[in-house]
């Protein structure tokens, strides 16, 4: 074990997603190197969701990916056990990113516990996949994979089926990271704006008030970043809404106050900016310390 190794597999994973945006090569490495002390089935499904992660959305090695997969899978003590089937979703996943499709239908059988529909692990394994093609920035494709996704699922989504909060947290990190983007085609744009909006309804049933008020600012700052100023105003407000209806703390307030403000500002309502705007610096200071810098620079890009 080298002195960058956490001492402990879920450490391991913990610091590896604390540091795969910066250091992506590095956290394969350290995942690479921690194979042998993987001695019981129980961390599999986190360490192949963070190889997934940093192999496919970071760095788009499919192949490598996969190879750390299946030294993974030889760890799994029951070939049909929970952790197995979750490896067998993994790799499906990188395996619709290689493009290989009978690969993919392979791999997902027997990824599906039998009180499931049969869809469910594919609408998974193509949500992962959708999200891993989007990082490397192949929206066109992406586009296909979630769509296909969203298709099988079908408009009725239960909370019982895991593949709702795979949608959820799927159409989220897309529409960060689709946000984000200066140069964002038209076809960005319209996998940006059904992403926030499968992550609002799937959250609506998968999650708690908390998940929902946040898809709402997902859903506010979507709509800024598309340029339609009235349609964020009602996202923030129900945000915010969300927020208050349930007595939220100071962590999520700060936030919905901010979409808010930017909200307002943009469709020309420098009053109510304004307004938003202080009661976000109201409470930089009272959110849990480990988010104190994080509130500080929201404030300063307010204005």
């Amino acid at each position: 074990m080298t002195a960058t190794t956490p001492p402990t597999i879920d450490a391991l994973v913990q610091q590896g997603w604390a540091d795969h945006e910066r250091d992506p090569e590095g956290v394969l490495a350290r995942v690479r190197e921690a194979l042998p002390r993987v001695d019981a089935p129980a961390p599999l499904p986190a360490l192949a969701a963070l190889v997934v992660h940093v192999a496919g959305e970071h760095l788009g090695r499919w192949a490598e990916g996969l190879a750390l997969l299946d030294a993974l899978a030889a760890r799994a003590h029951d070939p049909a056990g929970a952790e197995a089937q979750a490896l067998r979703r993994s790799r499906a996943a990188l395996l619709l990113c290689q493009g290989d499709r009978a690969g993919a239908d392979a791999a997902l059988e027997g990824a599906q516990p039998a009180d499931l529909s049969p869809a469910s692990a594919r609408v998974r394994a193509l949500a992962v996949a959708a999200s891993a093609l989007a990082g490397q920035r192949r929206t066109a494709e992406a586009r296909a994979l979630f769509e296909e996704a969203l298709a099988l699922a079908g408009d009725a989504p239960t909370a019982a089926d895991p593949a709702t909060r795979a949608l959820a947290v799927t159409g989220n990190n897309l529409a960060c990271a689709l946000e984000e983007r200066p140069d964002r085609a038209p076809e960005d744009d319209r996998l940006l704006e059904l992403a926030a909006t499968t992550a609002r309804r799937c959250w609506e049933v998968a999650g708690g008030w908390v998940e929902v008020e946040r898809a709402e600012y997902r859903l506010a700052m979507t709509k800024l970043a598309l340029g339609r100023a009235q349609e964020a105003v009602t996202h923030a407000a129900a945000c915010l809404a969300g927020c208050e209806a349930n007595g939220a703390g100071p962590d999520e307030l700060l936030f919905a106050h901010e979409v808010v403000a930017r909200a307002r500002r943009a469709a020309g309502d420098e009053a109510g900016a304004a307004a938003a705007r202080a009661r976000v610096a109201a409470l930089v200071e009272q959110v849990d310390p480990d988010l104190r810098e994080l509130a500080r620079e929201t404030l300063a890009k307010l204005g």
